[in-house]
């Protein structure tokens, strides 16, 4: 029977075929989602695989994570630093020190999106997302940012399990513990802005337990982020 990890290779590879493709473009964050997502493409395409590093007024040390877990799955690559156009965006739109933080923010995943994009007309080839289900049913991502994808391989995974697969797959144990972030800004971790642990959080997906606070901050999350996981509503004529 095959492995999990062998049934998202194959499933990759129908897709791609499905639509015409035999090339995958993924973004590197240096977290472990895009790093399994990096690796899954690695065994699905071979040479046909490309990761993009894209620091955008970021740690430089998230580069230095992608950077690190490129070379170790083997993974083609190429750095396109977007912290200029970032600035000059930012600038261009009138976006002080004073706006909301996250109108600031949401500019990186959606110049990132444009920058995979870009990349994958020129390659041939479909863009692998790097949403797990945790993150999906809570909204966790940006729309038509780090939501604008393809393919989401792991969007039917929860957290821990992704780890697993992180493991499986031969994801660098470094990039596995380290502590999940977007990069929106400098200190910010995922766990923070949720309002709770991503041990919590799969908890209560997998079983519906989890305390009244959890279980509140799920079900608000997942009814107020049901737009970002639907197509555009059409008038209907």
């Amino acid at each position: 029977m095959p492995t999990e990890v062998e049934r998202i290779v194959e499933w990759l590879r129908a897709q791609a075929k499905s639509a015409g493709k035999s090339a995958a473009v993924v973004g590197l964050s240096g977290g472990i989602d895009s790093a399994t997502v990096a690796a899954l493409a690695k065994q699905a395409f071979g040479d046909r695989a490309f990761g993009l590093i894209m620091p955008c007024d970021s740690s430089p040390k998230d580069a230095e994570d992608a950077l690190f877990a490129a070379e170790a799955i083997g993974l083609q690559h190429r750095t396109v630093d977007l912290t200029p156009v970032f600035q000059e965006l930012r600038e261009t739109l009138g976006l002080p020190d004073g706006a909301p933080r996250l109108a600031i923010a949401n500019l990186k995943p959606r110049l990132r999106m444009i920058t995979l994009y870009a990349e994958a007309a020129v390659r041939g080839a479909l863009v692998l997302g790097t949403g797990n289900r945790s993150e999906l049913e809570i909204g966790y991502f940006t729309k038509y940012g780090d939501g604008g994808v393809d393919l989401l391989p792991l969007g039917g995974f929860l957290k821990r399990e992704v780890r697993e697969l992180a493991r499986q797959i031969g994801v660098p144990e470094r990039i596995i513990e380290r502590q999940p972030s977007a990069g929106l800004w400098e200190g910010q971790t995922d766990e923070s802005e949720m309002g709770m642990s991503y041990a919590e959080l799969d908890q209560y997906l997998a079983s519906g337990e989890g305390s009244p606070v959890v279980a509140g901050l799920v079900d608000n999350l997942h009814g107020a982020s049901e737009h970002k996981r639907a197509l555009p509503p059409v008038f209907p004529r």
